[in-house]
């Protein structure tokens, strides 16, 4: 940034101007002069010892409010430094977690996964670049949902290790509170998938299958579940859910909700099998 800039460069300036002062002090006649006015009328009563022994002070005192100050820019520059060395250090993790996104091993993109998320822990101020790579990362390694029955017999029983563990980190409470970009598992095959806890305030979920999801304590407030499959899905202590959301969901069959929208007469129609 230039004021950043601008800003080291004013303190450079000061203290170029401070280290003049100071030879201009210590080691020019403008001492005495200095210490003459400091005194003021006390000056001519003083002796040439105390004359000697005030110049003396002044000098000190100089010297020392020099030193603190140059201390103070001292300490500046190397708190920068230490950002910008932290910073490249994060890139550079950030970078190999990605090569390891990308790896066509399992294993290897688990690694990734994990790495990305201490990254986040590191240095919260990446959440948001964190968590729309391992969104996309989601996307891309999860199966899309299906509507046939033929289909759905070619689905996993559950995600792959690597897609859950990504789903964990994706969904956890970060360090710090802010805003967080919503998480998009729209029309996903997440069947069985664990999301105890897990942070999906705003999430879009819409045409996901969701059956025997595990979303106790789940945040939702504002999750968009039209046309979602809940069916055996737990979401008994689910937070933030409303009537209104859960009858836009496909399918409620079986599904374990709180017991103040468990108990609005549509959404209890919903959960069995009509007769």
């Amino acid at each position: 940034m230039w004021w950043k800039r601008a800003r080291l460069s004013v303190l450079t300036v000061i203290g170029a101007g401070l280290l003049c002062g100071v030879l201009a002090v210590v080691f020019t006649p403008l001492t005495g002069r200095l210490a003459r006015w400091v005194t003021s009328d006390d000056w001519s009563a003083l002796d040439a010892a105390a004359r000697a022994a005030a110049v003396g002070q002044l000098r000190l005192a100089v010297v020392q409010v020099v030193a603190a100050v140059g201390a103070g820019i001292a300490l500046t520059y190397t708190a920068r430094t230490f950002r910008l060395t932290r910073r490249g250090q994060v890139t550079d993790r950030f970078t190999k977690a990605l090569e390891r996104l990308s790896s066509s091993e399992p294993y290897v993109r688990l690694g990734g996964v994990l790495a990305m998320e201490q990254i986040v822990q590191d240095a919260p101020d990446q959440g948001d670049h964190a968590a729309r790579v391992l969104n996309s990362f989601v996307r891309k390694h999860a199966q899309a949902a299906v509507t046939s029955r033929l289909e759905a017999t070619k689905l996993a029983e559950k995600p792959e290790e690597h897609v859950q563990e990504a789903l964990r980190a994706l969904t956890v409470e970060r360090p710090r509170g802010g805003s967080r970009v919503p998480v998009n598992l729209a029309r996903l095959h997440l069947r069985k998938v664990q999301l105890v806890d897990a942070h999906l305030n705003g999430a879009r979920l819409e045409g996901a299958t969701l059956r025997d999801a595990d979303l106790r304590g789940a945040k939702l407030k504002g999750a968009d579940l039209t046309g979602a499959d809940l069916t055996g899905a737990d979401l008994s202590s689910a937070l933030g859910l409303t009537v209104a959301q859960l009858l836009q969901a496909g399918s409620l069959l079986g599904c374990r909700l709180p017991a103040a929208v468990a108990a609005d007469s549509a959404v209890a129609a919903r959960l069995t099998p009509s007769v």
